[in-house]
């Protein structure tokens, strides 16, 4: 009888063991880079999105969140990639310094912008990326065709790009130069807006310049002089709200809520971490990244802030409102219309 349970237990131990083998098989792990400005909005729909699918729990997948900045070095970044192995990165970031090597992880990457680089013209993956568009197709154009019926130029004034080659992805500078020149809006400079400080300086000088009507923005600035990065909600945001005298327009509806920006034409930042999120399912699911191809994101956002509008001096048209999909009537969000 002690023979029996003793061989009983030892087969048990022996099932665990294999049963313990094929859990560790089976589970899955998925990397998520992320930014300051990232990981709040974007990134953590990403995540979101992969619980609702029933991808994230502690029997199937687990999340490793890894932030990273301008300053974080890419061979770093690599081998901590390569360390921990994942099934596929989730890389919420359009720093030049981390999309140059996302073909260096050697694993399926899913990327929410700048995808244009790594396929093909029809959407399709030449190596390891795939993902999102960096915007809809002409938003940059339609978008500045929008600021002219919110706040047009006066006679004679001209426009002020502050630029960010750090960031080349979010808002091109080429693609920038192109739509004004197609709308005839005259450029006066592009500035360097990469370092916080002298992003503040351009903004200073451009405020008390009447030749200046707008000073448009590009994914702004990403570290100061002394290499430590920026947060865009505790430190850009507040700055601008005290600031900036000139209408501007941004491709982050969240700007134009905290005031920074008269009006917006952006995508859903939510929405594309969402989609995101799916890409990578469907790698966890088990299809190579040769096929899941590039998306366009789904959803647009038309904004407008009517606080800002007031604090400029500019009254809202009929024909503008009704173009918007949401309005904010202050800062905090908390009177909005939406439609």
């Amino acid at each position: 009888m002690k023979r029996i349970v003793t061989m009983s237990v030892l087969l048990g131990m022996v099932f665990g063991m294999f049963a313990n083998v094929g859990f560790a098989a089976g589970m899955k792990k998925v990397l998520i880079l992320s930014t300051v400005r990232s990981k709040p909005i974007a990134a953590q729909s990403g995540a979101n999105r992969l619980e609702e699918l029933g991808f994230i729990d502690q029997k199937t997948v687990t999340n490793v969140w890894v932030e990273v900045s301008a300053t974080t070095d890419p061979a770093q970044l690599v081998a901590q990639v390569k360390a921990e192995a994942p099934d596929v990165v989730l890389s919420f970031t359009g720093l030049s310094n981390i999309m140059s090597v996302l073909e260096e992880f050697a694993v399926p990457v899913i990327t929410m912008t700048a995808v244009e680089s790594y396929v093909n013209a029809d959407g399709i993956p030449t190596a390891n990326v795939t993902g999102m568009y960096s915007k809809l197709q002409d938003i940059i154009f339609n978008s500045y065709k929008f600021l002219q019926q919110v706040a047009p130029l006066k006679p004679g004034q001209q426009v002020i790009f502050l630029d960010n080659p750090q960031m080349p992805g979010i808002v091109p500078k080429e693609e920038v130069i192109d739509a004004l020149q197609r709308l005839q809006i005259p450029l006066k400079a592009v500035v360097n807006g990469a370092i916080y400080e002298d992003w503040q300086q351009a903004i200073l000088q451009y405020n008390d310049d009447p030749e200046v009507g707008w000073i448009l923005h590009g994914a702004g600035p990403t570290s100061k002089r002394d290499g430590s990065g920026v947060n865009a909600i505790t430190e850009t945001y507040p700055w601008l709200q005290a600031h900036l005298k000139k209408p501007s327009l941004s491709h982050e509806a969240a700007a134009v809520q905290a005031g920074v920006a008269l009006c917006g034409f952006s995508m859903d930042l939510n929405d594309v971490g969402a989609q995101c999120g799916e890409l990578a399912a469907r790698i966890l699911q088990g299809e190579p990244i040769s096929a899941v191809k590039a998306e366009y994101p789904r959803k647009v956002m038309v904004a407008l802030n009517r606080k800002t509008a007031t604090n400029l001096g500019i009254m809202f048209s009929m024909d503008v409102l009704k173009l918007a999909n949401i309005i904010y009537n202050d800062y905090e969000g908390k009177d909005v219309i939406r439609k």
